[in-house]
């Protein structure tokens, strides 16, 4: 079993053997940099990188503060979307209902026209 791929001819040195998996990355790491999970653990990493160190509480506060207001703004989003599919749930009643009475009318034409026909068919 080989651990590593090996190059058969000189020619492949200039080909580029990893082309097939570029696609599969590309597409995770765009999932992984949009993930609010990820985005709160690089929050978090971020104090290792800091000078003033992770257990300085300036510096929890502030990752604390980032966190929350992009955790307010995803409720916000959130809500719109709610807001906005409430809007739809009852504009959509609204047109059922409207619906429903146009029915309603024309199974009541229906058998007028019925009756109608009869009464014209016993004459």
């Amino acid at each position: 079993m080989k651990d590593k791929q090996t190059y058969k001819k000189h020619k492949e040195h200039g080909e580029d053997m990893s082309h097939e998996n570029e696609r599969k990355h590309v597409n995770q790491a765009i999932k992984t940099v949009l993930s609010p999970i990820t985005h709160a653990r690089n929050l978090a990493s971020a104090a290792m990188f800091e000078d003033r160190g992770s257990g300085d509480l300036t510096l929890q506060i502030e990752m604390l503060t980032k966190q929350k207001e992009f955790m307010q703004s995803k409720c916000r989003e959130a809500g719109a979307a709610i807001l906005d599919l409430e809007h739809q749930v009852n504009h959509l009643k609204k047109d059922n209902n409207v619906l429903a009475k146009e029915v309603d009318r024309m199974n009541d034409y229906v058998q007028e026209m019925e009756l109608e026909n009869r009464d014209n068919a016993k004459r």
